[in-house]
């Protein structure tokens, strides 16, 4: 269990460079999620890979391995649209023995250019300095210095339509290429 947990931290903190914002409530409901074939297969940068494939109708599992340790962790992944742009949602799986652990969700801006891949996830310090200074409101709590929010699907979508292009909001942008 501590070993997993201490795969998770270092995983966020390799792939979505800075801290990614968490949510207690998913992005998209069943409704609003899609399946691009275009994303499955694995994506490849710097020291780790991305394996996508199609986990049920409208989701995918993502799996996250490092290159230099034998540490992989597994995602379950939903893809939806909004305004013109594509965001994941994803969330870890954890195991039956996990009862402590809460899953909560990770948002990341997602742009496919043939076999280039381009993730920014959601900036946790960008949107609690945003709250400070009442530039945007969104139903969160605090947990000492972080920011989970709170507010429902709808109005998480329509945050990110709102500060999609925010480059501030989604910064250190992750080019992946196709490898397979």
């Amino acid at each position: 269990m501590k070993s997993f947990r201490i795969a998770l931290v270092t995983v966020i903190a390799i792939v979505f460079a800075g801290c990614p914002v968490r949510s207690i409530f998913p992005l998209f409901t069943d409704q609003d999620a899609v399946l691009n074939p275009a994303l499955i297969g694995t994506w490849e940068a710097d020291d780790e890979t991305y394996t996508f494939e199609k986990l049920k109708e409208k989701n995918y599992q993502l799996v996250i391995r490092s290159k230099k340790e034998s540490d992989s962790t597994t995602y379950v992944v939903w893809l939806g649209k909004i305004g013109s742009h594509w965001f994941l949602d994803s969330y870890p799986i954890v195991n039956s023995d996990e009862h402590h652990y809460m899953s909560v969700h990770v948002f990341t801006r997602m742009k496919l250019e043939g076999d280039t891949l381009r993730l920014a996830s959601l900036e946790a310090d960008w949107i609690s300095k945003m709250i400070d200074e009442k530039k945007i409101k969104i139903t969160h709590v605090r947990r000492e210095n972080e920011v989970i929010l709170t507010a429902s699907t709808k109005e998480l979508q329509q945050l990110m339509g709102t500060i999609a292009n925010n480059r501030e909001a989604f910064p250190d942008e992750n080019a992946f290429v196709r490898i397979k």
